[in-house]
């Protein structure tokens, strides 16, 4: 016997079924571009910890007071290898403008002429003016050329950046100093005690400008919303003498791809003076940043992916 066969479309059911593939899509698709920007900020982050400077020990912590102090050393020992106190150099105390008296009494007190002849009868001198005199005499037709001094900033700044062309950034470090202490190739410099210290301070200040480009990085690349919450990362206890400076040298370039059968976000995060001097490579910045980095921004998004297919499971809506 025959009999009717009944079909009953359950259209809230179907339209339930709709709605979910649309949040889950519309959900997955967002997460992808958050995840993304999240992981960008993270790297420019750890290329931070490992650019220089460094912990010159042990390497890394460059957000560490320990980075800022070496990068300072690094700063003083640099421009003590262009010049030098005046008061260690009887020619430069003579010619000097101001406390000339003062800075050869200094001068006497410190390490005798490494050998004898006129410089150390002076330095030895009990009559501490007859010995100036007799100073001033040798050295009255020695002019400030000849001597190499250097008097004001400016000067003194185009030296230092000089050197600094020559050995890559770091004179030192690159093998600018020969065994006198001073400037490979170069005579000795002098210049006032203060302006040398004054000069240093100065330059000091610039410690963390070339980290400073990937703050500027995370800046660009905005806020990840991550469980329906903007996230701040990457940014998470940083000290003020990398956050001080006003960097724009950090680029980012983002690329969305969403389409059908389509989900691809590219960010590219750029420091331009990263490699300034290839430094960037000489402190492996790149290799030790992906290093750490590696594996981590899917293992985030398995993460995510789970919990987002569980809700949707349960007719929750992933957010």
């Amino acid at each position: 016997m025959a009999s009717d066969i009944q079909i009953r479309i359950r259209r809230d059911l179907a339209q339930k079924t709709v709605q979910a593939f649309q949040d889950f899509g519309a959900y997955t698709k967002q997460l992808t571009v958050d995840l993304v920007k999240e992981e960008a900020a993270l790297t420019a982050r750890e290329a931070i910890n490992y650019s220089p400077p460094l912990n010159g020990e042990a390497g890394g912590k460059g957000d560490k007071p320990i980075a800022k102090k070496w990068g300072e050393w690094a700063v003083t020992n640099d421009v003590l290898t262009v010049v030098t106190e005046d008061s260690k150099s009887l020619a430069a105390i003579i010619g000097s403008n101001r406390n000339s008296r003062e800075k050869f009494e200094k001068w006497r007190q410190g390490k005798p002429p490494k050998s004898a002849g006129i410089i150390d009868k002076i330095w030895r001198d009990k009559n501490g003016d007859r010995a100036f005199s007799r100073a001033q005499n040798i050295f009255k037709k020695w002019g400030k050329t000849r001597l190499n001094y250097i008097d004001n900033e400016q000067t003194l700044e185009a030296a230092h950046n000089q050197a600094r062309s020559q050995y890559r950034g770091r004179i030192r470090k690159n093998g600018g100093r020969d065994v006198q202490g001073k400037l490979k190739g170069q005579p000795f410099k002098f210049a006032p005690y203060k302006l040398i210290k004054d000069y240093i301070k100065k330059r000091q200040q610039r410690v963390g400008w070339m980290k400073a480009g990937w703050v500027a990085c995370i800046n660009k690349i905005g806020k990840p919303v991550i469980n329906g919450m903007e996230q701040t990362r990457g940014l998470r206890k940083l000290p003020t003498w990398i956050t001080r400076h006003n960097a724009t040298h950090g680029k980012v370039g983002i690329t969305i791809v969403q389409g059908a059968g389509s989900n691809n976000v590219f960010i590219a995060i750029r420091n331009d003076l990263g490699n300034i001097f290839g430094v960037g490579y000489l402190a492996g910045t790149k290799m030790h940043t992906l290093a750490v980095r590696q594996g981590k921004l899917q293992r985030r998004l398995n993460h995510f992916m789970r919990i987002a297919i569980e809700k949707a499971n349960k007719g929750q809506k992933p957010t």
